[in-house]
């Protein structure tokens, strides 16, 4: 499952929320280990203009679609 979130300072560090929906969709409870994948949503940027989709929007959605395929086969 992919969404965003924004870094928060958190004492010396940077840290996420995950937010209540995906929490309560996946189950996760407090103490629970989560594996992430990060990568600064600005990467997405560089891309358009390199490959030829006919639209932004075309191309953030065949992007999307690739991650979907990718995390099923991931879980």
């Amino acid at each position: 499952m992919n969404t965003r979130v924004r870094l928060k300072v958190w004492g010396n560090s940077l840290g996420v929320i995950i937010p209540k929906e995906i929490v309560n969709q996946i189950g996760l409870r407090e103490g629970e280990e989560v594996e992430i994948s990060v990568r600064p949503v600005t990467d997405i940027k560089r891309l358009f203009g390199r490959y030829p989709t006919g639209s932004a929007q075309k191309g953030k959605d065949e992007m999307r679609a690739g991650w979907r395929d990718n995390d099923d086969v991931n879980h």
